[in-house]
């Protein structure tokens, strides 16, 4: 009876960890699909900065949910390329635990050489 009250705790702390970790794979998985559809959306002919902050935070809409607590999502870009990152909290289900997941895509830039 007492190696239960001592190992019950110890595996359901490892059972919440293992969930958590998920939650955070997701989480982070989210961000990178949202970065990547930023950067494409960015790099196309004609395509933008704030096209592809708008592609990002609309597949970070559409796909997080949940999962992505306080999302921010910064580009930047040169002439040749085009990079959009995209930061935010993953869900926790574990008290006073805080991830942090960051995600970030790069696309050269498409141009028309004749």
């Amino acid at each position: 009876m007492v190696e239960v009250v001592i190992l019950l705790p110890v595996v359901l702390f490892v059972v919440l960890l293992t969930v958590q970790g998920a939650l955070w794979y997701l989480a982070r998985t989210t961000a990178v699909d949202a970065a990547q559809d930023g950067a494409r959306a960015a790099a196309v002919v004609g395509g933008s900065e704030a096209a592809g902050r708008d592609a990002a935070r609309a597949a970070l809409h559409q796909l997080a949910g949940p999962l992505l607590d306080s999302a921010s999502v910064e580009t930047a870009a040169t002439p040749e390329r085009v990079t959009v990152t995209v930061t935010g909290r993953a869900e926790s289900i574990l008290p006073g635990l805080s991830v942090t997941v960051h995600a970030s895509a790069a696309q050269p830039r498409e141009r028309f050489v004749p």
